[in-house]
């Protein structure tokens, strides 16, 4: 049930006052006008009961029909990232942040005044990351900065001299709609209906992360990429450096002993020996957003 909070609003001119974060990037004015927070404390123990090496789904929020912001069981975390666009980077680029962002897990419903463009496996629209960023300062006390460090990062390239690809990287024929460009997607990730009138779009490609395997189709080597960073045994950014254009079915399997094991196992080996690529320690410029400040949230 919803709670009615002290309204407050999004603009433009407040994400300044909010680190300067996508100050460039105009934004309509957004009031939210009811807002809850809770903590979901059957998340978190669902979340503590995985396996070690499970690969657990990051959670989302999303922009609904009728004005809507919606979280489930999220960490402060994932709402963090989704705020700022760090959805799809790797985690090790949000810091200075307290453990327990990390444990406590919270669901969020908020309603605006504004009826935001569905969200996307890229994330939220400007908008709705404009109405979370100002949630989470209201709420949380969040306060962040945006610093460009230079880090370690992992150059993707060739493994051959000779450029040969391996047996689990092929060139896709396509038709179905890429993961990062999949259509607005609703909290549970299904794709919305089209609207009378539009065209039907494109199936949805396939991604699976599995324990014992990645597995994608119709997939950039950019955006495989990206993925890659994501990978808890990398956690850092990766950046395609390997000159293949257009899109590719990929499969990366784990030893089959892996998902007992202690420990991940390495991706170089894999990505290697499946896909014929390989990953080059360099150095780049990274955007970081470092944590000043954060609350446990107000009382709804």
């Amino acid at each position: 049930m919803l709670r009615v909070a002290a309204p407050f609003a999004v603009s433009a001119i407040a994400l300044l006052a909010l680190g300067g974060i996508a100050a460039q990037t105009p934004v309509p004015d957004v009031k939210v006008d009811v807002a809850s927070i809770r903590r979901n404390l059957q998340a978190e123990a669902d979340r503590q009961a995985l396996p070690p090496n499970f690969p657990a789904t990051p959670g989302r929020a999303q922009t609904l029909p009728g004005g809507v912001l919606r979280a489930r069981g999220l960490s402060v975390r994932e709402l963090i990232r989704d705020a700022y666009g760090y959805r799809n980077r790797a985690h090790s680029e949000v810091v200075g942040a307290p453990a327990w962002i990390d444990n406590e897990r919270y669901d969020v419903e908020a309603r605006a005044s504004y009826d935001f463009p569905a969200s996307t496996s890229l994330g939220l629209p400007p908008a709705g990351e404009a109405a979370l960023r100002a949630l989470l300062a209201e709420r949380f006390k969040l306060k962040v900065h945006v610093e460009s460090q230079v880090r370690p990062v992992y150059e993707m390239v060739l493994h051959r001299a000779d450029g040969k690809l391996g047996p689990n990287l092929k060139p896709s024929a396509g038709g179905c709609r890429p993961f990062f460009q999949r259509e607005a997607v609703n909290v549970g990730l299904v794709i919305l209906e089209p609207k009378e009138g539009e065209p039907k779009p494109l199936p949805p490609c396939g991604l699976s992360v599995a324990p014992m395997l990645i597995a994608t189709t119709n997939m950039t080597m950019t955006d495989w990429a990206r993925i890659m960073g994501l990978r808890p045994q990398l956690n850092r950014t990766v950046l395609d450096r390997t000159g293949l254009t257009g899109s590719y079915d990929i499969l990366l399997q784990y030893p089959q002993d892996a998902v007992l094991a202690t420990a991940l196992p390495a991706i170089r080996p894999l990505l290697e020996d499946q896909l014929g690529l390989t990953l080059r320690d360099s150095q780049a410029p990274v955007e970081i957003l470092v944590v000043e400040s954060i609350d446990h949230p107000t009382e709804n």
